[in-house]
Order: C-alpha cells, then sequence, then structure tokens
C-alpha cells in the first residue's frame, strides 16, 4: 500500500475513532486496535500499546470539554484515577508477559461481553 494512501486511511480510522470516543466518553481505544492490525500490519501488542497512546490526547480534551459543560462527576475522579493508574501499569507489565494470541483471546472476549451486557441492558 502507497504511504500516502495508508496516511489517508490513518487519517480517517482517526477521525472516526476520535468521534466515537468524543461521542460516547470512551471506546476508541478499542475501535483503534482491530483496524490498525490488518491496516499496519502489527502484532497485537504494538497495536494496544499505540491506541493507548493516541487515545490519550482525545481523552483528555473530552474530559475538559465534558468537565466545563458540567457532564463530569468530580466526586469519583480522583478514586477512579487511583485505581486506574494502579491497573494501568499492571496491565502494560502483563500486556509484555503475553503471547500475542493470548491478547488477541482475551481482547475479543472484553469486547464481546461489553456488547452482550450492552444489549441485554438495552433489552431488558
Amino acid at each position: 500500500m502507497k504511504t500516502s494512501v495508508r496516511v489517508f486511511l490513518l487519517i480517517l480510522l482517526g477521525l472516526f475513532v476520535g468521534f466515537v470516543n468524543g461521542f460516547l466518553g470512551a471506546g476508541g481505544g478499542m475501535l483503534l486496535v482491530p483496524c490498525i492490525i490488518p491496516l499496519l500490519k502489527w502484532e497485537p501488542k504494538k497495536a494496544h500499546a499505540t491506541a493507548i497512546l493516541i487515545i490519550l490526547p482525545i481523552c483528555i480534551v473530552s474530559g475538559i470539554i465534558y468537565a466545563v459543560k458540567g457532564a463530569f462527576n468530580f466526586d469519583i475522579f480522583w478514586p477512579c484515577l487511583v485505581g486506574t493508574m494502579i491497573g494501568g501499569v499492571a496491565g502494560t507489565f502483563i500486556l509484555k508477559k503475553l503471547k500475542n494470541d493470548i491478547i488477541t483471546a482475551i481482547f475479543s472476549l472484553v469486547m464481546i461481553t461489553a456488547g452482550v451486557i450492552m444489549i441485554v441492558k438495552v433489552v431488558a
């Protein structure tokens, strides 16, 4: 694939992922990973790590916008931040140790489980 075509596709993917992340408040990284693995022919470890770094700026910007508009719950921010930081560090160490097929299986199960839970809540 030509570099210019790849860059264009990555920009389109970024627009889509940024929109979804901003609109839903999360989920951009979950969409980014399965898209960049085949597009860039990367291993899952590299895709997951890169997705985290790509999503970071939009999460910060979206969070600021939500806070300014009053749609941010400051009561849960600090406790969740502490837990997220500890969990994130632990996750990076585990990611480095697991094989790519195990990472893909876990990621797939998490996405399927989240989807089923959301569907059940809508139907119920």
